[in-house]
């Protein structure tokens, strides 16, 4: 062998030793990159996931929240509107008991003033329950029914028709279409 062909061959096996190294750096190169972007890729889309999670759960919450606020709004506005409606009831039902013996005091017939001004007393009376929303419950030739009436006597009697009421014990009332007094009456059993 020559000298220059030694050379060669000693060029060779370098070049292949250098090209075997530069593909080892080139692998290493490409492990690490891979395993670089792996971590990365696990580090971005972990946190990313869990803050994805947090957020769903607010939008979650805050929905719960947003419809529990909207229900308690309308209840409370419900029970303001019925107490508003039924606040007097207490102070109604003191009222009617004068209201009734001005009312049986306008039957005595004998002193004239006093009966003008009993009148005039009745008539703002039953004024101020009107337009606070009281109203008498009819029992005149009605039916007995006991989501207005209370039967207190009942009586087999040939002008009335069963389950008639034939006399108005005590007066009933109702507030804005509620009985607030239930009728007592006396009524046909046949």
């Amino acid at each position: 062998m020559t000298k220059e062909e030694d050379n060669n061959i000693k060029t060779e096996v370098s070049e292949e030793e250098e090209q075997e190294e530069q593909n080892e750096e080139i692998e290493e190169t490409d492990e690490t990159d891979e395993t670089e972007e792996d971590q990365t890729q696990e580090q971005e889309e972990d946190p990313t996931e869990k803050l994805e999670q947090q957020i769903q759960e607010y939008k979650d919450k805050l929905q719960r929240t947003q419809a529990d606020f909207e229900n308690f709004k309308k209840r409370l506005i419900k029970e303001k509107q019925e107490f508003v409606k039924y606040a007097n009831e207490g102070l109604i039902l003191k009222v009617l008991e004068a209201y009734e013996d001005l009312e049986r005091a306008l039957q005595v017939e004998k002193d004239e003033d006093l009966r003008e001004g009993v009148e005039l007393i009745y008539k703002k009376m039953d004024k101020i329950l009107k337009d606070e929303g009281v109203e008498e419950i009819e029992t005149e030739h009605q039916k007995f029914d006991p989501y207005k009436h209370e039967a207190l006597l009942t009586e087999n009697n040939d002008d009335y028709e069963n389950n008639e009421i034939i006399q108005d014990l005590q007066k009933g009332y109702t507030l804005n279409s509620k009985v607030i007094r239930y009728s007592k009456v006396k009524v046909c059993k046949k």
